[in-house]
């Protein structure tokens, strides 16, 4: 009975921690994949287009003339234009 427990447990365990690193793994595509002219969302779920990339900044473009300065973590997602 303890046994199955353990086994139990220990596939829990690995499936935690192979999806932890899928998650990271995606985190790392996307902000390999930012560049210049890509349409972003941030956490914050202010929407925007990539203006500059510096190190691990970003800058922004909200609206027309608003530019905003951010940490490249904050970005959630690189919108798709197709269909726009």
């Amino acid at each position: 009975m303890d046994l199955l427990l353990l086994a139990v447990l220990a596939v829990m365990i690995l499936l935690l921690v192979g999806q932890s690193r899928k998650r990271k793994k995606d985190a790392a595509n996307l902000l390999d994949n930012l560049q210049a002219g890509s349409n972003v969302i941030l956490y914050a779920g202010i929407k925007g287009t990539v203006v500059a990339i510096d190190g691990e900044d970003l800058e922004i473009e909200t609206t027309p003339g608003t530019k905003l300065r951010v940490v490249k973590q904050s970005v959630r997602a690189i919108e798709s234009t197709e269909g726009n």
